[in-house]
């Protein structure tokens, strides 16, 4: 393979690169093949030391692929100094608006817990006063089936002494 379709190739595999990009990978090649040319390789054995056309694009997009996951996590801003020394000297207000801010939280906090517990403290005695009419209902009826059984009995007894006196009269 000729340097000259060996940079065809190269070029054909890097199209999806910017040209920018792509424009300097192909120029840097071509050079390195010229210096192997100049050391005393012959073109073919120049290009065959370089590598395959389709090895050096698969390597190059690693590297881009590396170089941009590099760059992304490099973006995070860093401060500068003045900003350093603006927190520094500013501390003293924001801290105490970071203090206010968390006290108005945990107030708010403090305020809907008691509300719950007042809300509680209402229902209770409710509850309780629903609990005690339910069993004072309970004995009432159970109060009343006795007060009927014993009268039912009462009144047999009764009827039995009166038809005692009866059969005794006759």
């Amino acid at each position: 393979m000729t340097k000259q379709e060996f940079i065809v190739e190269l070029k054909k595999l890097l199209y999806k690169l910017p040209s920018k990009e792509s424009r300097e990978r192909l120029v840097f090649y071509s050079e390195m093949i010229d210096d192997k040319i100049d050391e005393g390789l012959t073109e073919e054995n120049a290009v065959a030391s370089v590598g395959t056309p389709r090895d050096i694009a698969l390597q190059i997009r690693e590297e881009i692929r590396l170089q941009k996951k590099k760059n992304i996590a490099s973006d995070k801003r860093k401060l500068k100094p003045y900003e350093v020394c603006l927190l520094i000297l500013g501390s003293p207000l924001w801290i105490a608006f970071l203090i206010v801010g968390l006290a108005v939280v945990i107030s708010i906090f403090a305020v809907l817990l008691a509300l719950n517990l007042a809300l509680w403290a209402i229902e209770i005695p409710f509850f309780v006063c629903s609990l005690l009419s339910h069993y004072i209902l309970i004995a009432c009826k159970v109060a009343t089936k006795l007060t009927l059984l014993l009268t039912k009995r009462f009144l047999c007894r009764l009827k039995a002494f009166f038809r005692g006196k009866e059969q005794a009269q006759k």
